[in-house]
């Protein structure tokens, strides 16, 4: 009988899967709580889930629930789930002087949306390089500017700002304080180099590769100047709209680099899930934008979740070539494959197909209002963490749902779609007719 092989994106699938099972089980350890006895099966899970899709819900105080084995644990899930298992795993083998076969390099390409296998090991390298010296640099910062960080000892103070450095870089949003980055709204420092760290993380490393290596805006990639002008247009956007309208609300009494610098903060944070102002004292219109800039989300090869800086930026220039009654779709003088636009197009259907029914699951079984539902689905599919304080209300069910959606979010919706799609047998074509269309 022969054997069966598995569909593009399984292996994805099956090593993330199986991180999460390990990650579960170690959480589960009576040394991983300050509780009494194991972690729930449910809660150990959704954490590890949580910190490998780098989302950052939680059911339980990540400051005082986990010891600090359960701290590291969730530390290196963090770190596995930005760097991705199969760059891990490439990494691992060329230390050990293993060949890397071609499907380790096609796993590596779905894992970190690539655009293609040649290069792939270089990418791989580099990768870890970027990694490992954003959040070194960030953690030397966020040192001199946490304050009262060795009042614990040096081994509690290094475990803070590598946590923090890492966590903020991956945009997992996990946090040490019990209260995200709150107590430290008016530390302009500490804020700073949080937003540095979590926009350089959402940009991909494609991006940062050509930023470090390229330097000049007119060198870089059609792909690399989209996603800057995209990210940078939204975190303005976010920023502006949250100033205005918290001028004198929230933002009242704040001296002007206060204001500026607290709603930079709140825009930057829709990919990692860092607040420096509770959630639920946001303005109704402010959350309402702010699922939008969830819904769009980072931007491919990094370690953020949602449609992506680049799908939007595709749609919303293929729908402005339809309305000029033009075919081509062309940014700075430079056509994008008419492939590339329908797969953008797939994954908006995709992920709002996938944000309304959850929804409304999730309304039905919890008997929870829309807003903070929409919010919640939306910040777990695109693993951003953000949540109007639902996520321990949940059943079972619910933290089960919003784990699933946490997981295909870090995978990715295009290669679930791969996955659950069969493949194409029939070698004829069916005669065409056209419907009418608005």
């Amino acid at each position: 009988m022969p054997r069966r092989r598995l569909k593009l994106g399984q292996p994805l699938l099956i090593s993330y899967a199986l991180v999460d099972l390990v990650g579960t089980l170690l959480l589960m350890l009576p040394i991983a709580s300050t509780e009494p006895g194991s972690t729930n099966l449910i809660v150990a899970w959704f954490t590890a889930t949580s910190a490998l899709t780098v989302t950052g819900l939680t059911v339980v105080s990540s400051a005082s629930h986990w010891t600090t084995f359960g701290h590291l644990v969730i530390l290196v899930l963090m770190q596995t789930g930005g760097l991705g298992i199969a760059a891990l795993v490439t990494i691992t083998m060329t230390m050990l002087g293993l060949r890397i076969h071609l499907g380790q390099r096609m796993l590596i390409t779905q894992d970190r949306n690539y655009y293609n296998m040649s290069g792939v090991i270089r990418l791989v390298r580099n990768i870890l390089f970027l990694t490992l010296l954003l959040e070194t640099i960030g953690a030397v910062l966020l040192s001199i500017f946490f304050p009262n960080l060795w009042d614990n000892g040096i081994i509690k103070g290094l475990l803070f700002i590598a946590f923090h450095a890492i966590s903020a870089f991956n945009g997992a949003g996990f946090d040490l304080t019990g209260q995200s980055m709150q107590p430290f709204t008016h530390y302009i420092g500490i804020n700073i180099v949080m937003m540095a760290l979590i926009i350089l993380g959402s940009l991909g490393f494609v991006v940062l590769q050509e930023l470090f290596l390229v330097r000049k805006w007119h060198r870089l990639s059609l792909h690399s100047r989209m996603v800057l002008l995209v990210t940078g247009a939204i975190t303005l956007l976010g920023s502006i709209f949250f100033l205005a309208s918290e001028y004198n609300h929230t933002l009242a009494g704040a001296p002007l680099e206060d204001k500026i610098v607290i709603s930079l903060f709140q825009a930057v944070t829709r990919t990692a899930g860092f607040t420096t102002v509770p959630v639920t004292i946001w303005n109704e219109p402010f959350i309402f934008l702010m699922i939008i800039m969830m819904l769009i989300g980072a931007s491919p090869g990094s370690v953020g979740g949602g449609i992506k800086t680049t799908t939007l930026g595709t749609v919303v220039l293929a729908v402005w070539s339809i309305v000029r009654g033009k075919n081509a779709v062309v940014l700075f003088e430079k056509e994008i494959a008419p492939k590339t636009v329908a797969k953008a197009f797939t994954v908006v259907v995709m992920f709002g197909m996938l944000v309304i029914v959850s929804t409304l699951l999730l309304m039905t079984v919890e008997g929870l209002p829309l807003v903070p539902v929409l919010f919640e689905v939306v910040s777990a599919l695109s693993t951003v963490g953000l949540s109007m304080g639902i996520t321990t209300q949940l059943s079972p069910f619910g933290l089960v749902l919003i784990g699933l959606l946490m997981f295909v979010g870090r995978i990715g919706v295009f290669t679930v779609v791969m996955i659950l799609a069969g493949r194409e047998k029939r070698q004829y074509h069916y005669m065409k007719e056209d419907i009418l269309i608005g």
